[in-house]
């Protein structure tokens, strides 16, 4: 795997996190109901979870301290 792609699918990651951060603040979908919004960080917790499966991140110096801490912060959102 080339480093500009690692590079590339961890700032995906990163993004995502902040996707369902926003929602999570209020900032990203003002139009949505609660249950469309936890919906929508509950499909992206998911995402998040499949992807750090893949130890490519891991070995290749990556942290997944952040991410993580959004899926946490995500399921609690999403199953309240």
């Amino acid at each position: 795997m080339a480093i500009n792609e690692l590079d590339r699918d961890y700032l995906k990651l990163l993004h995502m996190c902040d996707v369902m951060e926003m929602i999570q603040a209020g900032q990203k979908s003002k139009d949505s109901t609660d249950a469309e919004k936890k919906r929508n960080v509950g499909g992206i917790v998911m995402q998040l979870e499949v992807e750090i499966l893949d130890d490519k991140y891991t070995t290749g110096g990556k942290s997944l301290t952040r991410i993580n801490a959004s899926i946490t912060a995500g399921c609690s959102y999403w199953k309240s």
